[in-house]
């Protein structure tokens, strides 16, 4: 069999994508169709460099990825969301491997501008190299800390964040144009529940979302850089908490060792029904919201089945977790369960089971989510479940 050249890979790729359903305009399919994404990867073999997944480019000595291509369907989200129009200015934070720099600049054209940032400054002369060979050499490349920006290039019409970010950096609120629109993988919890949200601005110091697309992301690394809080419970078994959250490892690691508690809600869901956002509402209800990671060992040795559908959503109370569970009832439908465990099982699994059924009768779908510039007063806050971060306030409303 004839190998694939790289054309009929980025083919290839390109037809999965809008299998997908992810293009929405010719503009981004034509982009991916430009942007020779080999050339950005040295080292990795073609097939891998056009496969529709995370390709991690960087590690760090514990193994954690620090840098990575990301998935090429997320990519073209992102790039829909941003809304790129010939001309624009654009600003990038996380230049990486310099592929989504690319793609920017085959969406600005030859009038439009990209800046793009990275903290690593190894990373950020391997991507101006990568760009000059592949033809973008009028991208700039800025080795720095994309919390600052670039202001000397500013006001931006659009800027994009490719890591995961806790907060607005004020860089970025001083330096996006008056109509302009800011992407930024929001980290929403300290568990790590990101939203990649495009925000507009619609009066001075106030943006509001279009969209909101779950998403995970490497944290952004720099002065905003934010860290949550993981418990090691057992072996293969962790709870992400929010860095807030005063909860003591030995109380919660007891709480495995106690039977499990299993409560079956009668409330069905199809797989194709919008039901995303599931977790991130549960943290709005105002509840202990974590994640509990469970490795394959650990799923069959001690039998917990947190459901990947929302990555391990639980509660928990201090002494007791519970976590969302599925269980088939159709080939395209499950139905909503709990298991819990700790000395309160019984009531917190009557209470998550609670506020699945409260979720369904509700049946949110897609949030909106405001940010006003640190310094609003609360009575000039929307309505909503509101988050504070050094540099914005943030509110989640569900809008019906």
């Amino acid at each position: 069999m004839t190998a694939k050249t790289p054309d009929q890979l980025r083919d290839d790729l390109v037809a999965e994508i809008r299998r997908y359903g992810t293009f929405r305009t010719d503009r981004v399919e034509v982009a991916f169709r430009a942007v020779p994404r080999h050339l950005f990867l040295s080292g990795v073999d073609l097939e891998t460099a056009y496969a529709p997944r995370v390709v991690v480019t960087r590690r760090a000595a514990d193994g954690t990825a620090l840098s990575s291509a990301s998935d090429p369907d997320l990519v073209a989200a992102m790039l829909e969301q941003a809304d790129v129009r010939p001309g624009h200015r654009v600003l990038e934070i996380g230049t990486a491997t310099g592929i989504n720099a690319a793609l920017l600049a085959e969406l600005t054209g030859p009038t439009g501008h990209v800046t793009t940032i990275e903290i690593d400054e190894d990373l950020a002369a391997e991507a101006r190299g990568s760009l000059t060979v592949a033809g973008y050499e009028t991208v700039e490349v800025i080795h720095g800390d994309g919390a600052a920006g670039h202001p000397d290039r500013a006001p931006y019409d659009r800027i994009v964040i490719t890591a995961g970010a806790w907060d607005i950096a004020a860089g970025w609120w001083d330096q996006l144009a008056s109509a302009g629109r800011i992407v930024i993988p929001l980290r929403l919890h300290g568990s790590g529940l990101t939203r990649s949200l495009a925000l507009d601005a619609v009066a001075s110091g106030r943006l509001e979302s279009r969209s909101a697309l779950v998403c995970g992301f490497i944290p952004l690394r720099g002065t905003d850089a934010h860290a949550g809080r993981t418990l090691a419970l057992a072996d293969g078994v962790s709870l992400r908490l929010d860095h807030q959250d005063t909860a003591e490892e030995f109380a919660l690691r007891a709480a495995l060792d106690s039977p499990a508690h299993a409560l079956w809600t009668g409330q069905t869901i199809h797989d194709d029904e919008p039901t995303g956002h599931l977790d991130l509402w549960l943290v709005t209800t105002g509840s202990r919201f974590a994640r509990l990671a469970v490795d394959a060992a650990a799923r069959n040795d001690r039998r917990l089945t947190p459901t990947p559908r929302w990555a391990g959503a639980a509660i928990h109370d201090g002494t007791t977790i519970a976590y969302v569970t599925l269980r088939p009832v159709t080939p395209d439908t499950d139905e909503l369960g709990v298991t819990a465990h700790g000395p309160q099982a019984a009531d917190l699994a009557a209470h998550l089971a609670d506020l699945l059924h409260r979720w369904r009768k509700e049946g949110p779908s897609n949030p909106l989510l405001t940010a006003r510039r640190t310094g609003t007063l609360d009575n000039q806050l929307p309505a909503g479940y509101h988050l504070d971060r050094p540099n914005s306030r943030l509110t989640v409303s569900w809008p019906r």
